[in-house]
Order: C-alpha cells, then sequence, then structure tokens
C-alpha cells in the first residue's frame, strides 16, 4: 500500500484547498521528508485527512468520550467524538481526499466530505459521504456508505487499528512502553497489538470452570438427601397391597347392592311424595274449577252484550266530540272580540303613519335650494383645494432641494475640515514613526529570524520544563526507592511472623484424627438410615397388630350379638305362628260375618221360605231370615277384634324378618372377620419377620409394645444430634484447612510481592540514573539554545530603537510579531491614505464653488413658489366661511341622506302597518269564518246523540225481553267496560282451568301406578335404617382401605423416584465431574478472574514476534544493542554486544538509546502489522529531541534506508536539527484569523 497523494479542503486550521501530491518533486524522489511547523499550526490535521478519507475516523476523536455534546451552531450540537467536528468553522463545506495504490497494484482516489445544510455556514452538519474512484479507468465504484468503507479497507489491505499501527506509529507509545510498570506494560502492549480479547477468553474460561464445579456440587448435595428401600420391606409392601385391594374389591361390590336397595326405598318415598302431591294437585284444580263457575256466567253475559258495543263506542265519540266543539267555540269567540279590539287600534296607528311621511316630504322639498347652493360651493372649494395640493407641492419640492444643497455644502466643508486635520494626523504620524520605518520595510526578514529565535526560546523552555520535571521525577524516584525500601522491610518481618504462624496452625491442624471422624460419620449415618428404616417399618407393624386385636374384638361382640338375636328369632318365631292361627281364626269369622250382612244376602235372606232350602248353603233353618241390628254390631266388633289380631300379626312378620336379617347379617360379618384376622396374622408375621432384621430390634426388644414408637423417634433424634455434632466438627475442619490453604496462597502472594518489590527497587535505582542522564543532557539542550538566543538579539538590535524589545519578545513572541507586522501593514496603510488625502483636497476645493452658486438659484425660486400658495389660501379661506352658513358646513350628501332617510323611514312604517291590517284583516274573516263551522258541526253532533241514544234504548228492551232481565244503561255500561283483550285472556285462563283438572287426573292415574310396580320390585325386608348403617360401615371400611392401599403406593412410588433419580444423578454426576475435570485443566493453564494469566502468556508471544521484527530495523539503527524479553514477564532487556554481550535493563539506556529501541519496535510493529503486504508509506510522530547529533544521523540514515526498501517516511518534529537534517520538508505555517498554510519546500 502507498500513499500517492493527499488533498484537504476547509478542515480544521487549513482552509480552503490543500495539495501534497508524493508523486511530483521535491516529494516523489525524497526518501525521507519532515512535517514541521508550530504546535497547533495543523501537522496532525494532516494525518487525520489520511484516515478520514480511508477509514471515515480518527484517532484523535476516537479518543474522545461519547455521550458528551458540544456546541455547533445557533440551535445544534453535536458528539464530542463526532469526525464531523474537523470541518472549519465559517465554512459551507470540506473533504479530505487521498490516492493511494491498493493491494491489487492499481491507483484509487478516496474521499471523505461533509457539507452543512444550504451550502450556508451557518447550517446544520449533514452526514458525510464517502466516494471512491479508480483513477486508471476513470470510474467511480458504486455502492453505498458503508459498503465503500469496506471496499477501501480491502484495498488498502489493512483495517484501521492496523493502519494506525502500520503507517502512523506510535513511537512515543513504545517510549512509555520501555520503562512502564507491570500492569501499564500489559496495557500498553496491548493497546499496540490488539490482544484484548485473550484477557477476555481468560475471564470467560475462570468463570466457566466456576459456574461448572458449582454445578457438581449442587448434584453431589441433592444425592446426600435421597433415601430408598430394601428388597424385603419392597416384598412386604407388594404383599399388603394385593391384600387390601382384594379386600377394596369385596367392599366395592357390597357397597354397589347396598346404594340400590338404598336407592330403592328413596324411590318409593319419592313416588309416594310425588302420588301424595299429584292427588293434592287434583284436589287444589277441582276446587278451582268450582270457584271458576262464577267467572264463566260472567263471561257469557259480557259476550251477549259485544253486538251493541259499537253503538255506544259511538255514542261515546259523539259526546266527546261535542264537549270538544263546545270549548272550541267559547275559545274562537274570545279570539273575535280580541282582533276587533286589535284592528280599531291599527286604524289609529295607520293614519299618524300617513300624516309623518307627508310631513317628511314637505321638509325635504322646503331645503331644496339651500342643497344647490351648497353643492356649488363644495365644487369651487374642491377646486382650490386640488391647486393649493399643486402649489404645495412644487413649493416643498423646491424647499426640499433647496434644504438638500444647504446641507450638501454644509457636508463638503465638514468633509474638507476632516480631510484636512486626517492629513494632518498622518502627516503628524508619519514624522513621530520615521525611526521605525526600517522595521516597517524589513518585517519579512525580522518576522523570519523571531521565528527562529521562537524555535530556540521553545527548546529554551521546553528543555527548562524538562530540566524541572527530571528533577522532580528524581526526586519521586528517590522518595519511590525509600518507600520501597522501607516496604521490603516491613513485609520481609510481617512474612516471617506470618509464616511461623502457618506452621505452628499446620502443626495443630495434623494431630485432629480426620480419618476416624470420617469412619465414625459414616457407621452414624447407617445406623440412622436403620432407625428412619424400622420406624417407618414399626408404624406399619403396630398399626397392623392393633387391627389385628381390633378385628377380634368386634369378631367376640358379633358372636355374643348373634347369639341373642337367635334367642330372640326363635321367641318371635313361636309368637309368629300362633299369631298366624289366631289370624286365620279371626278373618275367617270376620268373612262369615260380612257374608251375613252383605246386601245381596239381605235380598236374598228375604225371599227364603221357611223349611225349603237355602239356594246357598242348603239349610233349611233360617235363623238370619228377618233383620237383626245386634247383628250390625257383631261384625262391628269382630272387625275391632280382627284389626287387632291383624296388628299383632304385623308386628311379629316385622320382627321376625328383621332379627333374620340381623342374624344373616351377623353371619356374613363373622365369616369375612374370621378372613380377615387370618390375612393380618399372616401379615403382622411378615411384618414381624421384617423387623427383626433391623439392627436396633435388640435394642428395642425391651421397651414396652405401646412406648416403642416414642423410643424408636427418642433415639433417632439422639443419633442426628450426635451427627450433627460430628458434622460440624468436620465441617470446622475443612473450614480451617481451607483457611490454611488461603493462608498458604498469602503467603506465596506475599513472596511473589516481596520479589516484586525487591525486583522495583532495582529497576528504581536503575531509572534514577536515566533520569540523572537525562537532566544533564537536557541542560546541555538548554545551553545550546540560549547561545543561539543571544546571537539572533545581537542581529536584530539595530532594527529597534528600545533596549527592552528583546524581553518584550520572549514575554509575549506571538504578540511582538503580530505586532511587528501590524506596524507594517499600518505604515503602508498610512502613506498610501496621505498621498491620496492631498489628492482629494483639490476636489473638494472645486465642488463647494459649485454648490454655493446653484444654493442663490434655489433660494429665488423657492420664495415664488411660497407667495403663490398664500394667494390661494386666501381665495379659498373666502369660499370655506360662505359654505359654513349652508347647514354648518355640514356635507351636502349627509344632509340630503338624512332627508331620504326619514322619508324612507315614515314609508316603511307605513307599509309596516298596512301590511299588519292587512294580515288582521285575514285572520279576522278566518276566525269568524271558524266560529260558524264550528256552530254547524255541534248542532250535526247533537242530532248523532239524540239518535245513538235512541238505538241503545231499544236493544235494552229487545235483550231484556229475550233473557227475562232487567239489563239497565249502567250495567251495560259496565259489561261494555271489558275489552276484547279481557275477554280473549279470561277465556284463556277459563281453558287453562279444564285442561289442569284433566292433567291432574291423568297425573294421578299413571303415579298410582307407578308406585305399585316400584312396590313390586322390592330386593329385600331390610329397612332403610338398617341399610343406611350398613353402607356407612362399607364405606368406612373401604376409605381406610383406600388410604392404607394410596400410602403403600406413595411409597412405592417414592420408592421407584428415588431409585431413579440416584441412578439419573449418578450419570448426571459422572458427566458432569468428566466436564468440570476438563475445564479445570483449561483453567489451570490460561483461566484467571482478571485475564491476566491468557493475557501474560499471549502477549509474551506477541512481545517475541515482535522483538523479532524490531531487532531486524534495530540492527540497521545500531548494531551494538539486540533486544529481548525477560523470561516469564513483560519486561525487556538489552544485550550490549560491544560490552561482551553483557545483558542490560532498558532503564540503563540513555536518551537517544531510549528512542532508537522505541523507533526499532514501532518500526517492528509497522512490520508485524503488514506482514501480509508491503507498506510503502510512514509517519512517525516525534521523540527525536533527546537525541545528540551522531545518534540523530543514525537514525535519519536508517530512516533514509527505508527508503531503499521501498518505503517513504515522513517525520513530524520540531527538532531545528532534525529540521536542518531532512532537505524536503512540508511546513505547517500559522496565518492571521486562526488559519495555516501549507508549502513544500
Amino acid at each position: 500500500m502507498k500513499i500517492l497523494a493527499i488533498r484537504i479542503k476547509n478542515l480544521a486550521s487549513l482552509e480552503g484547498i490543500t495539495e501534497i501530491d508524493f508523486t511530483q518533486e521535491p516529494l516523489c524522489s525524497a526518501g525521507i521528508f519532515s512535517i514541521t511547523g508550530p504546535t497547533g499550526a495543523g501537522k496532525s490535521t494532516i494525518l487525520d485527512a489520511l484516515c478520514l478519507a480511508l477509514y471515515a475516523k480518527t484517532p484523535r476523536y476516537k479518543q474522545a468520550e461519547s455521550g458528551v455534546d458540544i456546541y455547533d451552531v445557533q440551535g445544534a450540537s453535536i458528539s464530542q467524538n463526532d469526525v464531523r467536528g474537523i470541518l472549519r468553522d465559517g465554512t459551507a463545506e470540506g473533504f479530505a481526499e487521498v490516492d493511494f495504490v491498493g493491494v491489487e497494484n492499481q491507483p484509487y482516489r478516496a474521499t471523505w466530505m461533509v457539507r452543512r445544510a444550504r451550502n450556508r455556514a451557518d447550517g446544520n452538519l449533514q452526514a458525510f459521504d464517502v466516494a471512491l474512484k479508480n483513477i486508471s479507468t476513470n470510474s467511480p465504484v458504486p455502492g453505498k456508505k458503508t459498503e465503500l468503507l469496506t471496499e477501501i479497507e480491502r484495498l488498502v489491505g489493512l483495517s484501521f487499528e492496523q493502519f494506525t499501527r502500520s503507517v502512523l506509529l506510535a513511537q512515543g507509545d513504545f517510549t512509555a512502553f520501555l520503562k512502564a510498570g507491570k500492569d501499564e506494560k500489559s496495557a500498553l502492549l496491548e493497546k499496540l497489538t490488539g490482544t484484548h480479547i485473550y484477557s477476555e477468553i481468560s475471564r470467560r474460561i475462570y468463570e466457566k470452570h466456576r459456574e461448572q464445579a458449582q454445578q457438581l456440587r449442587d448434584l453431589n448435595t441433592q444425592r446426600e438427601g435421597i433415601q430408598t428401600m430394601t428388597s424385603e420391606e419392597l416384598t412386604s409392601l407388594h404383599e399388603q397391597k394385593d391384600t387390601v385391594e382384594k379386600d377394596i374389591q369385596a367392599q366395592e361390590k357390597l357397597l354397589i347392592e347396598l346404594s340400590k336397595e338404598i336407592s330403592w326405598h328413596e324411590q318409593l318415598n319419592n313416588l309416594q311424595s310425588r302420588l301424595d302431591a299429584a292427588k293434592l294437585g287434583s284436589e287444589q284444580t277441582f276446587a278451582i274449577k268450582q270457584e271458576a263457575i262464577p267467572r264463566e256466567q260472567q263471561l257469557q253475559q259480557i259476550v251477549s252484550v259485544q253486538s251493541v258495543r259499537p253503538v255506544v263506542a259511538q255514542l261515546s265519540t259523539v259526546q266527546g266530540q261535542i264537549n270538544t266543539k263546545k270549548v272550541s267555540l267559547g275559545q274562537i269567540r274570545i279570539q273575535l272580540d280580541a282582533l276587533q279590539q286589535k284592528k280599531d287600534a291599527l286604524d289609529i296607528t295607520l293614519q299618524q303613519a300617513e300624516d309623518n311621511l307627508t310631513a317628511r316630504i314637505a321638509e325635504e322639498e322646503a331645503a331644496l335650494p339651500l342643497l344647490n347652493e351648497g353643492k356649488t360651493l363644495d365644487v369651487q372649494l374642491a377646486e382650490k383645494e386640488r391647486q393649493i395640493s399643486q402649489d404645495q407641492t412644487a413649493f416643498n419640492t423646491a424647499s426640499q432641494k433647496l434644504q438638500r444643497q444647504q446641507q450638501q455644502l454644509t457636508q463638503k466643508q465638514l468633509d474638507a475640515e476632516h480631510l484636512e486635520s486626517k492629513v494632518k494626523e498622518l502627516q503628524q504620524w508619519k514624522e513621530s514613526n520615521t525611526a521605525r520605518q526600517p522595521i516597517a520595510e524589513q518585517h519579512s526578514l525580522i518576522i523570519s529570524k523571531l521565528n527562529d529565535a521562537g524555535i530556540l526560546l521553545d527548546t529554551q523552555q521546553s528543555r527548562l520544563s524538562l530540566v524541572l520535571a527530571a528533577e522532580e521525577e528524581i526526586k519521586a524516584k528517590e522518595q519511590d526507592r525509600q518507600r520501597l525500601s522501607n516496604e521490603y522491610t516491613t513485609l520481609q518481618t510481617s512474612l516471617q511472623q506470618a509464616r511461623q504462624e502457618y506452621e505452628s496452625q499446620k502443626k495443630e491442624f495434623s494431630v485432629i484424627p480426620i480419618a476416624s471422624l470420617d469412619q465414625e460419620k459414616s457407621i452414624l449415618d447407617e445406623t440412622i438410615e436403620d432407625i428412619i428404616a424400622a420406624e417407618a417399618h414399626w408404624k406399619i407393624l403396630s398399626s397392623a397388630i392393633t387391627e389385628q386385636a381390633t378385628i377380634t374384638e368386634q369378631i367376640e361382640e358379633n358372636r355374643k350379638q348373634l347369639k341373642t338375636d337367635l334367642e330372640q328369632l326363635y321367641n318371635t318365631k313361636a309368637l309368629l305362628d300362633a299369631n298366624i292361627i289366631q289370624r286365620n281364626t279371626s278373618l275367617s269369622m270376620l268373612e262369615k260375618a260380612r257374608l251375613a250382612a252383605a246386601e245381596n244376602v239381605e235380598i236374598l235372606r228375604t225371599k227364603l221360605v221357611t223349611d225349603e232350602p237355602c239356594p246357598v248353603c242348603g239349610s233349611t233353618s233360617h235363623p238370619y231370615a228377618g233383620h237383626n241390628t245386634q247383628l250390625d254390631h257383631v261384625l262391628k266388633e269382630l272387625e275391632i277384634s280382627h284389626q287387632k289380631i291383624e296388628t299383632a300379626y304385623t308386628d311379629s312378620l316385622t320382627t321376625h324378618s328383621r332379627l333374620t336379617q340381623v342374624c344373616d347379617q351377623l353371619n356374613k360379618a363373622i365369616a369375612n372377620q374370621e378372613k380377615d384376622i387370618s390375612l393380618k396374622e399372616k401379615s403382622v408375621k411378615q411384618l414381624e419377620d421384617i423387623w427383626v432384621r433391623f439392627k436396633i430390634n435388640a435394642s428395642a426388644s425391651s421397651i414396652a409394645f405401646d412406648r416403642r414408637a416414642t423410643w424408636l423417634h427418642q433415639k433417632l433424634q439422639q443419633e442426628k444430634d450426635q451427627q450433627r455434632e460430628l458434622r460440624d466438627t468436620i465441617l470446622s475442619y475443612n473450614n480451617k484447612k481451607e483457611q490454611l490453604e488461603k493462608q498458604k496462597g498469602m503467603l506465596d502472594e506475599s513472596d511473589k510481592k516481596l520479589t516484586y518489590i525487591s525486583n522495583a527497587l532495582k529497576d528504581t535505582e536503575r531509572t534514577l540514573k536515566s533520569l540523572e542522564e537525562q537532566r544533564d543532557n537536557h541542560k546541555l539542550e538548554r545551553e545550546k539554545a540560549q547561545t543561539g538566543l543571544e546571537n539572533l538579539q545581537q542581529n536584530l538590535a539595530v532594527y529597534f530603537t528600545s533596549e527592552q524589545w528583546f524581553q518584550h519578545w520572549k514575554n509575549e513572541p506571538d504578540k511582538f510579531s503580530l505586532q511587528i507586522q501590524e506596524f507594517a501593514a499600518q505604515w503602508k496603510h498610512n502613506i498610501q491614505q496621505l498621498e491620496d488625502g492631498l489628492q482629494q483636497q483639490d476636489i473638494l476645493a472645486a465642488t463647494l464653488k459649485g454648490i454655493q452658486e446653484q444654493l442663490v438659484h434655489l433660494s429665488e425660486e423657492t420664495s415664488q413658489k411660497e407667495q403663490a400658495l398664500l394667494k390661494i389660501r386666501e381665495q379659498w379661506n373666502d369660499l370655506y366661511g360662505k359654505r359654513k352658513t349652508i347647514f354648518n358646513g355640514a356635507p351636502i350628501s349627509v344632509i340630503e341622506k338624512a332627508f331620504k332617510d326619514e322619508i324612507t323611514k315614515a314609508r316603511q312604517v307605513l307599509d309596516q302597518q298596512k301590511s299588519e291590517k292587512e294580515i288582521l284583516l285575514a285572520s279576522l274573516t278566518r276566525t269568524t269564518t271558524q266560529y260558524e263551522e264550528t256552530g254547524k258541526e255541534l248542532s250535526v253532533h247533537s242530532e248523532q246523540e239524540t239518535s245513538f241514544k235512541e238505538q241503545i234504548q231499544d236493544w235494552l228492551n229487545s235483550y231484556n225481553q229475550q233473557h227475562s232481565t232487567s239489563l239497565s244503561k249502567i250495567e251495560l255500561d259496565r259489561l261494555l267496560s271489558f275489552t276484547p283483550d279481557w275477554i280473549e285472556k279470561e277465556r284463556l285462563v277459563l281453558r287453562a282451568i279444564d285442561d289442569a283438572v284433566t292433567q291432574a287426573k291423568s297425573v294421578l292415574a299413571e303415579r298410582e301406578q307407578n308406585l305399585d310396580k316400584h312396590r313390586q320390585e322390592r330386593m329385600s325386608e331390610r329397612t332403610t335404617e338398617e341399610l343406611i348403617i350398613l353402607h356407612t360401615e362399607a364405606k368406612l371400611h373401604q376409605e381406610q382401605n383406600n388410604q392404607t392401599s394410596n400410602e403403600i403406593t406413595f411409597r412405592l412410588r417414592e420408592d421407584a423416584t428415588n431409585k431413579q433419580r440416584i441412578g439419573t444423578l449418578l450419570q448426571s454426576i459422572e458427566t458432569q465431574s468428566l466436564v468440570v475435570d476438563n475445564w479445570s485443566k483449561l483453567n489451570e493453564v490460561i483461566g484467571s478472574a482478571d485475564g491476566k494469566k491468557f493475557r501474560q502468556i499471549a502477549q509474551e508471544y506477541t512481545l517475541d514476534v515482535l522483538l523479532s521484527y524490531a531487532n531486524v530495523h534495530l540492527t540497521i539503527l545500531s548494531k551494538r544493542y539486540v533486544l529481548q524479553r525477560i523470561p516469564n514477564s513483560l519486561g525487556l532487556q538489552v544485550l550490549d554486544q560491544d560490552m561482551g554481550d553483557e545483558t542490560r535493563t532498558v532503564y540503563s539506556l540513555s536518551g537517544g538509546e531510549s528512542f532508537l529501541v522505541s523507533l526499532a519496535l514501532a518500526l517492528g510493529l509497522a512490520s508485524l502489522s503488514s506482514s501480509r503486504m508491503k507498506v510503502e508509506s510512514l509517519f512517525i510522530d516525534e521523540g527525536f529531541g533527546s537525541l545528540d547529533p551522531a545518534t540523530l544521523n543514525i537514525a535519519i540514515d536508517a530512516l533514509e534506508r527505508l527508503h531503499n526498501q521501498g518505503r517513504k517516511v515522513g517525520v513530524i518534529s520540531h527538532v531545528q536539527e532534525m529540521t536542518e537534517r531532512i532537505p524536503v520538508q512540508i511546513r505547517v505555517s500559522k496565518q492571521q484569523s486562526g488559519k495555516s498554510k501549507v508549502a513544500i519546500l
């Protein structure tokens, strides 16, 4: 990559277009050139323009803090790191343009452009533009801004960071790098080589290792809290689960049967309730039907009178209309009276309006002569006013000309006096400054010499400040040396004490029997697990034993109850047999008695004939042939007696059935309980077999059965307390161990720190020696500058009269030079003004004479114009007096308008009165007609009313005759008051009552049939209460079984889950251990919390590569030294080949030697950054001030030799010898108003 040309327009101090063409002489053939100029002139702006054109950013702006805005133009601001701020103030546009040869060996032109809105200097900054052009083909490269920047970077072959390290050499950074501290050196090397990524990788590895290790610890913690069961415990639980599930199935069948029977009883009650409700509903609907009979009769009567409803409605309507018409007739009468009164008043007002109009017309005719005279005078006055206006204008024009001529005369006289005063003043100034005339005539030479003196003065002052700074730094380093010495002594003492304390604690720590404690804790953990399992198993075993005892007690109780119920059943059976015999006998007697008392038997009995056989029984004896009232009494007594016997029989039968069912249930219960007890005994036996396997069984056997659970819980707590004590002891041991390890790490760090302080103390002593050498060099350079200043003072003293001129210049050099330039310009300007003033005096005298002659002529003309104007004004005053006597001078048009307005107003009032009268007459006629029409309509309605009344009376007479009733008109109106809607609703209601009666009868029959059918489906003779008791007991037993089954299932599932979790956890722990091991190895090698470890490795390697490049250039600059890296650090040392390959610290190098080494490093970095391509253009900024003439010659020769390698080197420097040694210069010189000019010399 090679820079061909740089062009700049309106950037920073460089106003206008500036071009630096490296293809033109003298830059074309120069191997090395310098960029010189005072501070702030704009040397760095050239490098900024180079970066802007290629990358649209600069190193200086990139360092600015973002987020901070600065003022731009009125109402706008920009960020302080915005490169557009480089546009020069007061300009509307600017650009930076670079011609270069890219990686393709083709010339290109890259342009960066910025402008302000509307191309105005006060406009807001617009977005910058980028352009790229192929110079060979003269064709622009298309693309967006970002695409073009990417293409430029590709063509250059370097990124922005690589460009600033390869082309813009940071030699000053390497000077600081040579003698920087450890951390500062690391930061500088990271900045120079771009190795910050290695710090981030180191930190990421450290964080990843810590994260994975924490995950492994979490998995181990989870494993410690998971417990599982043995195979014997699992077998016992599965057997219990099978037994319980079989019992659950049996109980489910029993519950279903009991639920069906209970549902039958509930359905029976429900059907009986529904039957009762149906009977009640039937009775209620029949009662409602009876109550609705009067309503049916009323409805029939209302329907029968509906034929006369139209006539009655018409009568009502006519009567309403009659009433309305009567009211309307009265209102219309009132309106007629009011309208008549209003008409009389309006006639009077109309006559007054006619009289007023006649009077207004007469007044206008009387004033007509005065109006005509006034119009004539107005015309004459207007004419005079026009003449006055013309004469006034002519007079004013003449007066203005006269006044302007007088002002011009006065101004010219003043100009003449001012010019005369100015000429005298300039002549006096020339006489007073004659002695300084040589300064004005030789100011270019003086300024040039003063600029050289300024450079020497800057050198003297800078060397003085460097001497003072070196002395201050020497003082600070001496303090650092004393401080480091004190720190070394203090740290060495505290380190010995800390090591003694560490050894003492380590000795005490080693006597703790941690292995026996771990073994004891392991045994205790197994004991606790045994007790936990034993406690859980004992709960199951004790529960099973308790249930077994409970079932045994229930069997005994059921057997006792069965024995009692069987005895009662035997007694009840005997009583039931006796009651059956009595019931049959009583029923036979009662049936015979009923047969004898029956009605058809009574009829047959009357037909019996004595001694003839009975057709029923064949007996010839007929004792009941006659009616006997005692027979009825006997029949009643037999019925009462039979009812008592029937009741006793029913009670015996119910008791017998209940006892039979109870006995059957007890037998079944006993059989089931005996089966349950057999299962329980087997289960208890299995649980006891498991129990004896627990280690705690031997100690628990001596504890009472009812206290054993409590004892197990207490024993568990005791063991856990002991376990907690052991865990705390082991934890304390681990904490102490970790503390000792930390203490050991702190001792190691202290050792490192002691070594570091020792090395720093040695480095400080070497630095003191180097600083003292630098101070002596600065003093020598200052003395040289002082000698040069004295020589210049003697050479320039002939131009100045004051002996203090040189001190004044030293105090303010720029101001002194500016005053000389200003005086030279002032001398040239004043002398030219003096010559011009003498010429203007002659011209001004001739001008004054001509103005005075014109002034006399204008005075006479103005007087004549004024006399004519006064005459016309007198004529106008006479006419105005006459006009004032007519209508007091009021305008004739106003007076005429007033007369016409009065007449118009009077005519409008008259027209309005006439209109109101016409409207009133129309209203009066309309109201009269309305009154007559309303009277006629009232007569018609009265006739209709009479007719309708006669029709209604005829209908009533006919109705009364047909229905044999006396229906009156009032009763008729009451019946007709029921609307047709009411009649329809009433008819629907009565029909609904009939439907409800029919439906009630149907529902009653259906529910009686359903009840009979349901009774035939009865399952047993057990009552509802007995079924509910049995169902509750079965359900309670089922819930207990379900709970037991759920507990067993939960324990089995929990055990399976725990085993699965343990398996998964073990696999996860193994996998995670491998991950942690890999990260641990990587972390041990390059991982660290602050990123130093990997950064150290990467930077040591990068520094080795950099030193290999730098030594190539150092061999050219000085064959005496070879740069080396101090092993295991970023420190540098030099191999002095002139001293038998003696190894020296960089702090022992002199200022010139340090510069050569840093220059070699800078050139090495350029070679390293551009290793993939050839960079033919280099720029080196400052750093040559510390070189003696011989070393400076070596450095310049080395740089010139770079030209032989195809490179062009630009050096930015203020050093006088440097600029004199390099013949080709790009000089940036300051101008007025903050501008600078670039010249190629």
